[in-house]
């Protein structure tokens, strides 16, 4: 053990750190809860601890097991460690939840059912494969839509349930659960027989063989004496007892975390891990890690006024001795693109008072907001970087959408007409396809040729043939308009007919959910070109006036990782990361909060913590940002400005130098964390309703009030313009 007794005494660990911070380091015999607010030092806390382990308390490193919530923090502490201790620590075990639990079911496996050399399937891996199932087994897949299996089956692992652990409560047989039973079922055999796991295995198995295997179990909690978990509020189910059988019987664990940042529940992670430790074991130490070593005094008096309006949390209030700096901006724009230009205009000065452009960051809640600020920075000329995401018009279902208009505008383009032939799913098969494509390679003729001929191909059946000729016949269709059609009637016209947006509203998955929303804002983006176009020239575009448009956005060059650029990114993205100015835009009822979080008080809760992160990711510069009018589709609609303004007192906010037009965060007559009710609320985005003779729809924009509101209503694949009082609600 010589190597690891350099000399390191308390007062060298008080020099570097705070009061709090050197609890946190020294207790190290007993389970500590750390509450680390944002910006307070948490990965130096840990590193710190983690060195004093090995050279205070002589412990041996693998003796050591550290969880990080992504691998490049788990490169960072190490490094970071490695630095400080001045000696390698390889046998460390230190990475991500996924990474550990990879070690062990390979070393462990003559205990499971599968062999060490497995495979890991990752989402697109598991779409085919049950695609595989569907198709030999007959299951529907508009009655049982892929994605929405796979987040169900994600949600049961997540609770440690394999089929087997599901126990049928008086259900028939032939019920939908019964079907999604089987499903899972027939999922999971073929896994095993791949010899492969998905994400969730990984940590199902893991939990499972530490639960029931008493050897295995044992054996970890020898080996793993000190237990650090980072990022604890981010921990599901699986994790907490991955966590909980390791260290439940030593107790030697010290979790790190924030529940005022849980912002994952979409992802199974469960808020009661952190806020029930004590709960789980003996004799507790809690710590709160309150001074801030990142925000102004200003910033951070509104981040501590938005999360106390949270009721599930643990009390704690965050501090600096940095300077009490501006105060934000609260700004009202007249409408997004105003939004949009008017952040560009403040970023411009930002970096003439020599802010980098890679220290500043737009937030927003959703990703289809990015798509005007990158309109307004490319024609600022202003290089930008999308954290966490892909541009807007690089994004899948966009990519999808524009093939269609490419193949329409030019017959010729084989690449688009790949892209489209199935997409969405019409049943040609990629058999098909590979047919299509030698037959007319041997013909020499466009592959929009040989679809035309698809009757002279021999080695295509009756089936693949009607297919194939029903998709031919619905591009002639529409490319018989294409050059007279103004281009947002026609993009209007393809995103109906292919019923697009209801494709993906219906699902259950998020991302599903940020495909649609993706696509109304791409038709949005028509509409405002089709109105700058006739304001210039008099006429309404068509589709090939479009294109261009479309490709000196996208053709520009990609901004380099290490270029001097904005960075774009959700909220949810800018957890972990800080920057010298940030600006959130969008602050308004159905964006922040989302539309889909409002009618739940829990919901609303992670909310607001998604607000808080947002704001604690400033330095010294934060802009908060709504606006007046927002158009969605071809429409527009009145957003209310966010409930979370409302909570907290307007003098926290100001505008110094006239570049923003300030707002008064809305007036309410009472602060209240409620749910917005039907009834304060009438009609809304996103709501269900039911027509007579359209049948069930879904809300996209609501212009007016009460039943006088004149609605955008998606009916699958129409869309329709109706006035309130002739709908009826859907109670579902």
């Amino acid at each position: 053990m010589g190597s690891y007794s350099l000399a390191m005494d308390n007062n060298f660990y008080a020099s570097q750190l705070n009061e709090r911070q050197l609890e946190v380091v020294t207790d190290t015999e007993n389970p500590v809860l750390v509450l680390a607010g944002a910006g307070s030092g948490k990965t130096r806390s840990l590193i710190y601890r983690t060195a004093y382990l090995i050279k205070e308390k002589q412990v041996h490193p693998w003796n050591i097991l550290i969880v990080t919530f992504t691998n490049k923090a788990a490169r960072e502490l190490q490094e970071r460690l490695e630095k400080l201790l001045n000696i390698p620590v390889r046998s460390l075990w230190v990475g991500t939840f996924h990474a550990i639990c990879c070690r062990i079911l390979r070393f462990e496996s003559a205990h499971l059912p599968f062999n060490a050399n497995f495979s890991i399937y990752d989402e697109d891996t598991q779409k085919s494969l049950l695609k595989k199932i569907y198709k030999e087994y007959g299951f529907d897949k508009q009655s049982f839509p892929i994605n929405n299996i796979l987040t169900r089956i994600s949600r049961y692992k997540n609770k440690l349930m394999l089929p087997e652990d599901i126990k049928f409560q008086g259900e028939d047989k032939d019920s939908e659960f019964a079907t999604f039973l089987n499903i899972y079922r027939l999922y999971q055999q073929q896994l095993l027989l791949n010899q492969a796991l998905d994400f969730d295995d990984i940590l199902l198995w893991t939990a499972k063989l530490l639960l029931h295997n008493n050897t295995v179990r044992e054996k970890y909690r020898a080996q793993f004496q000190y237990v650090m978990i980072d990022e604890y509020q981010d921990t599901n189910k699986a994790q907490f007892e991955i966590v909980h059988q390791i260290a439940g019987g030593h107790q030697r664990v010290c979790v790190v975390g924030d529940d005022d940042q849980a912002i994952y529940s979409f992802r199974g992670a469960s808020l009661r891990n952190i806020l029930e430790f004590e709960k789980d074991y003996n004799s507790v130490h809690s710590i709160r890690l309150e001074q801030n070593y990142r925000s102004t005094g200003n910033i951070l008096a509104l981040a501590n006024a938005v999360i106390a309006n949270n009721r599930r949390r643990h009390s704690k209030e965050l501090w600096s001795e940095l300077p009490e700096g501006d105060k934000p901006v609260l700004a009202v724009y007249e409408n997004e693109i105003e939004e949009a230009n008017r952040i560009t205009d403040a970023i411009l000065k930002l970096q003439k008072k020599g802010i980098p452009l890679r220290e500043i960051a737009v937030l927003y809640r959703t990703n289809a907001q990015s798509r005007v600020f990158e309109s307004a920075l490319i024609q600022a000329e202003i290089p930008y970087s999308i954290v966490g995401g892909v541009q807007f018009y690089q994004r899948k279902e966009i990519k999808d959408l524009l093939a269609y208009l490419y193949v329409l505008s030019n017959l010729n383009d084989n690449e688009s007409l790949l892209r489209i032939i199935n997409e969405p799913a019409r049943g040609i098969g990629q058999t098909s396809i590979n047919r299509l494509i030698s037959f007319a390679n041997k013909t020499r003729i466009s592959l929009f040729r040989a679809i035309q001929n698809v009757e002279a191909i021999e080695e295509l059946g009756n089936p693949a043939k009607k297919r194939i000729s029903e998709f031919c016949l619905l591009l002639e269709r529409w490319q018989q308009s294409v050059s007279r059609k103004p281009a947002l009637e026609m993009v209007k016209t393809i995103v109906e007919e292919l019923g697009l947006i209801s494709h993906y509203q219906n699902s259950n998955d998020p991302q599903d959910i940020a495909r649609a929303e993706n696509l109304v804002e791409f038709v949005t983006s028509v509409s405002e070109f089709s109105e700058h176009f006739y304001q210039e020239y008099e006429r309404e575009p068509l589709i090939a006036d479009y294109l261009p448009y479309v490709a000196l956005q996208t053709d520009l060059d990609r901004v380099k990782e290490n270029m001097d650029s904005i960075r774009l990114m959700t909220l949810h993205n800018a957890k972990g990361l800080e920057f010298e100015a940030v600006f959130i835009a969008g602050l308004e009822d159905e964006l922040l909060p989302h539309r889909m979080c409002m009618n739940n008080q829990d919901s609303i809760e992670e909310e607001r913590r998604l607000f808080y992160v947002g704001i604690t990711r400033a330095k010294n510069y934060l802009h908060l940002s709504y606006t007046k009018s927002r158009r969605l589709y071809d429409t527009f609609y009145f957003p209310v400005p966010s409930q979370f303004l409302a909570e907290v007192d307007s003098r926290l906010f100001y505008h110094s130098d006239g570049d923003f037009g300030i707002a008064q965060p809305p007036k309410r007559i009472k602060k209240t964390n409620k749910v917005i009710t039907e009834s304060q609320k009438y009609y809304k985005i996103g709501q269900k309703v039911f027509h007579p003779e359209y049948g069930l729809g879904v809300i996209l924009s609501v212009d007016g009030e009460g039943e006088d509101a004149r609605l955008t209503i998606s009916f699958g694949n129409r869309l329709a313009k109706i006035i309130g009082r002739y709908l009826m609600k859907n109670e579902e």
